[in-house]
């Protein structure tokens, strides 16, 4: 717990906005946020709620979304209402949204050789540690 609320609190000191919390499926990704939101009374925002089907551009309806959110981390876990809407690269979605809010969110994948690896549906996506975001390991 202490490794994510040091980087959510460098967030706040210039330190990227997008907090990755990064490891493999039954590590303890969602426990870890479920006890930050706990401990803060920041809800998980769950996108299956937020988004519907006739909505075709996310970044647009994460705008209209975020214009009355009132907290200044958005914590995301469950995922699935995201991919089904994407049309872009997920790293993409939340580097957007990380302009506008702190933005934690759970990643299933690995660190290895420098490099962040996303796993969906069986498929790896590389990309680098380039300082654009923090990560918190869970294993």
């Amino acid at each position: 717990m202490d490794s994510l609320v040091e980087a959510i609190e460098g967030s706040y000191n210039g330190h990227p906005k997008l907090v990755l919390v990064v490891g493999k499926p039954g590590s303890g990704k969602s426990k870890l946020v479920k006890e930050y939101s706990h401990n803060t009374g920041i809800p998980i925002v769950d996108f299956s709620k937020v988004l519907t089907d006739d909505q075709h551009d996310l970044k647009t309806t994460m705008k209209e979304f975020l214009k009355n959110y009132r907290f200044d981390v958005l914590l995301i876990d469950n995922k699935a209402a995201l991919y089904d809407a994407l049309n872009d690269d997920l790293k993409n979605v939340l580097d957007d949204l990380a302009k506008k809010v702190t933005v934690v969110a759970t990643w299933n994948g690995y660190i290895n050789e420098g490099n962040l690896a996303h796993i969906v549906n069986g498929d790896e996506v590389l990309y680098p540690l380039d300082g654009s975001f923090e990560y918190v390991l869970v294993q």
